[in-house]
């Protein structure tokens, strides 16, 4: 039985790469729980040479750790949970995407084969994440554009059943050029906004402010949902998009270190997400907790905005804006005030999936579902964490056959294509032709690094190149 509430929405946005992070930042998919969302969301995947969806990462999602199969299998715990598959996203940037939008032929070809994609692997619908029309060498035609494009995938999608749905900037500027609303929202069936990253990138600002204040002098989540909402897209529709990172800066310390101080630059890398200028709720609540332990050293200070309903919190030169436990329940009050249609997060990778830091895992999301008015016990793997997920993932390891493919570690520095074809002929020779062609030859420091990035795998040897 589902945990997350009716008749909210509960979408999870899972970051695919998250088990490539370290230490108690790896992320495994055995660690999600399905009865926490009714929609999954597997990112991402992006667009081939073709103009057809295809996976960023084959070792990740198909090949070896089998990210596509991995996931669909949790709706076997929970038949209601509806796994959907994201193309695009930042990095995948803007121009391919107004390209294939542009002709009709182009968006044709794309909603065919992207069913095909979708029914092969056992997805229930595609979410769309083009980041962002008429944006980043677009052109004026892709907000006409985008609208034909979901026309068509509805059209095509329709027969089979298949969820359509696309995820949309919180920016009025990037909404009013990118996206003619009211008939994307007549043809999608919901749209997840991303309301939040309203920071500025030089100076120490809000990265989710729910209403204005003397911090704020640009956008917030009210003025963003109050112009969706005159744009005629029915606030069902509308999927609150709550953040587990932080924004965070490196500024020069001094007496007053309130938002809207000059950035000198992003802050510091965390050890698990290693990006300057962000930090996960999981890498934020570990910093903290000096402060909560009372030991000695400089020590965070931990600010809240009730108005803005954020937090921040300075040490020395670092500066950081992110959501805790009482401004997650001050926005989901609001989304449900403003009769929206549910929540979404970004992503639930990096909240505290470990359970470290409040005595339970997801502490960022079961205070959504909470407050949404799913208040019942938290499910087991929540309750006990680390105990739970371990018990979870050497069940599903003995359930399921290990991975296919086994891998070959090389470590040091290959010569190129002659040394990977004569260790070819040297497993032709140990494995025969057809088990050897399934094995993955991978340049890594370590076996080690095998055991982080796929760890059902089994290396069948190791080559020293000097």
């Amino acid at each position: 039985r589902s945990h997350s509430p009716e008749p909210y929405r509960v979408v999870c946005y899972f970051a695919s790469w998250s088990n490539y992070r370290d230490g108690n930042g790896a992320f495994n998919i055995s660690y999600i729980v399905p009865d926490h969302c009714t929609h999954l969301v597997y990112t991402f995947a992006g667009l081939n040479i073709d103009g057809g969806v295809d996976s960023l990462d084959y070792f990740n999602d198909i090949n070896v750790n089998k990210g596509y199969q991995r996931i669909m299998a949790l709706k076997e715990e929970n038949p209601c949970l509806k796994v959907l598959l994201a193309v695009g996203g930042w990095n995948e940037g803007s121009e391919k995407y107004s390209l294939m939008a542009e002709q009709e032929k182009y968006r044709e070809a794309f909603a065919d084969q992207s069913l095909r994609y979708l029914v092969h692997f056992g997805f229930d619908g595609l979410d769309l994440d083009w980041e962002y029309p008429t944006m980043r060498n677009g052109i004026p035609e892709d907000r006409e554009n985008f609208v034909l494009l979901v026309q068509t995938l509805r059209r095509k999608y329709a027969p089979r059943r298949k969820l359509l749905t696309a995820a949309l900037s919180a920016s009025k500027q990037i909404l009013q050029a990118g996206y003619d609303l009211p008939r994307l929202c007549e043809e999608l069936d919901f749209v997840n906004v991303m309301t939040y990253d309203y920071a500025d990138g030089k100076k120490a600002s809000l990265n989710a402010p729910l209403y204005g204040d003397y911090s704020t002098t640009g956008e917030t989540i009210d003025s963003t949902i109050s112009y969706i909402s005159k744009s005629g897209c029915p606030m069902a529709k509308v999927t609150f998009g709550l953040t587990t990172h932080a924004k965070t800066y490196t500024v020069t310390p001094g007496r007053l270190m309130a938002p809207g101080i000059t950035a000198i630059g992003p802050g510091q890398p965390g050890p698990y997400t290693r990006a300057a200028g962000s930090l996960g709720y999981n890498e934020v609540c570990e910093m903290l907790k000096p402060n909560r332990t009372g030991t000695t050293g400089p020590q965070w200070v931990v600010k809240a905005l009730a108005q803005s309903a954020v937090k921040y919190a300075y040490r020395e030169d670092q500066w950081m804006t992110f959501d805790g436990i009482e401004t997650i329940t001050a926005k989901v009050r609001y989304a449900m005030n403003k009769k929206l249609g549910g929540i979404m997060f970004w992503t639930i990778d990096t909240d505290d999936f470990q359970g470290d830091c409040h005595g339970e895992a997801y502490p960022l999301l079961l205070t959504a579902l909470r407050t949404l008015g799913a208040a019942q016990t938290p499910p087991a793997a929540a309750a006990a964490p680390k105990q739970q997920q371990q018990q979870k993932q050497q069940q599903q390891q003995q359930q399921e056959p290990q991975y296919e493919q086994q891998v070959l570690v090389v470590t040091g520095n290959p010569t190129g294509e002659k040394l990977n074809e004569e260790i070819r002929k040297a497993l032709r020779s140990l494995l025969g032709k057809e088990q050897s062609d399934q094995v993955q030859i991978r340049e890594l420091k370590s076996e080690a690094e095998l055991r982080r990035i796929a760890p059902g795998a089994r290396p069948i040897g190791v080559q020293l190149v000097q």
